[in-house]
Order: structure tokens, then sequence, then C-alpha cells
């Protein structure tokens, strides 16, 4: 029923950005495992793929989740520094993204799907314990990229991980996996947009640190 949707990939990497205000309406199961399946198509440490996605959908664990979120935010977060950043500064643009965070701080329950990116950790005496971060990422952003492309808004947070050994335990995660992201997922409230980046020359040198790139010529 639900097929591959007709996306320039530009567009998409161009107007992918956390979508924090999100509808309640239900997302159809086909749409998520494509969204799902896009994840699965990233590259991973000697195709491993190492990654779970815990899908959460029952208003009980959101409710759960939400609250455990939300006091997260509150005391590690947001900070006496950042409440009189806002207060001194509300045109700025990051008081917008502050604005932003406060608001799915306070409904990330309402999402209709939250998404916890699971990556197994490494078991060789080297690292033994640590998560496979290198391999998860990949997939978060193939996910969030195919999820623009059904129409749908993420947003990217670990603020989950304060209470992750409760949420775990609630939802079943083995200590071989770590519960590394957590990505809200709806239908968005507000409109797609590029946000606003730093222009790519000023993050490129070119053969020695500090040497930037020549503008191209445009002879003929």
């Amino acid at each position: 029923m639900y097929g591959h949707p007709e996306f320039d990939l530009f567009e998409a990497i161009y107007t992918t950005r956390a979508m924090r205000r999100l509808k309640p309406d239900p997302v159809p199961q086909e749409i998520i495992m494509k969204i799902i399946e896009a994840a699965t198509m990233a590259p991973s440490n000697s195709n491993r793929q190492p990654w779970i996605f815990l899908l959460v959908s029952s208003p009980e664990n959101r409710q759960f989740i939400a609250e455990r979120y939300k006091e997260a935010w509150e005391k590690y977060y947001f900070t006496a520094e950042k409440k009189l950043f806002l207060e001194n500064h509300p045109a700025t643009p990051e008081a917008k993204n502050l604005r932003s965070a406060i608001y799915l701080a306070n409904h990330i329950g309402e999402a209709p799907l939250l998404i916890f990116a699971c990556v197994k950790r490494y078991s060789d005496p080297t690292r033994a314990g640590q998560p496979m971060v290198g391999s998860i990422y990949p997939a978060i952003q193939n996910l969030c990229l195919a999820a623009r492309a059904y129409g749908l808004g993420t947003a990217i947070t670990s603020l989950h991980k304060h209470f992750v050994n409760e949420i775990n335990q609630r939802l079943g995660v083995p200590p071989e996996y770590a519960n590394e992201i957590l990505i809200p997922l709806g239908y968005p409230r507000g409109r797609w947009g590029r946000p606003a980046r730093k222009p790519a020359t000023d993050v490129t040198f070119v053969e020695r640190w500090g040497a930037r790139p020549h503008p191209r010529s445009h002879d003929g």
C-alpha cells in the first residue's frame, strides 16, 4: 500500500531538521517499517548491523517516558543560566531553538511514536561494554531522512539517558545493548525549512589545516 515516495535526495538533506512540535495523529505501521528499513541500509562496522529500533506507542509507556524526560530536562538541562538567557535574549535563534526544546520536554508523550535507537556493546577485551556508536548514528540519519520523505518530523535526543536504567527495565532492554538515542516521530505542526548553517567553505580546509578552498573559476 505504501511504496517509496518520490522525493529529491538533496531536498530531504537540506530540510531535515529537528521537528519537536508533533501532532498526535497515528503513523501507519507500513510507513514506520519502511523508515526502519531505510535505517538498516546504513553502513556499519564490519557489516555487524548491531542496531535494534525499539518502537513505543502505547499511552502507558509514552507517559512513563515523558515523565522522566521532563524531569531530566528540568533537573539537568534547563538551568538557571538558560532561563536567564531566554528572558534576556528572546529574539535570538538560540532562544527560538530553546523554546522548541521546552515544548518537546513538555509534550514528548503526545508524539504518536517514540523510537529508541539501541546498539550492541563491544565484547572484546579492549572495548568491552562500549557501545558501537559509529554504527548507530548513520542509521539514525537514514531514519530521519526517510521520515522526512514521508512528511514525518523527527528529533534526536539523548536526555532520556539520565533515567536509562528505569526505562530499560520498563522496556526490557538487555544490558548488552546501549539505549543510545530517543527519536520522537510524528506529523509536524510546523513547516519544513532549510536550517541556518555555516557555508561549506567555512568548515573546509584543503591540504593543510587552515587553508581555505579557492573560489571556483568561471573561465569561459
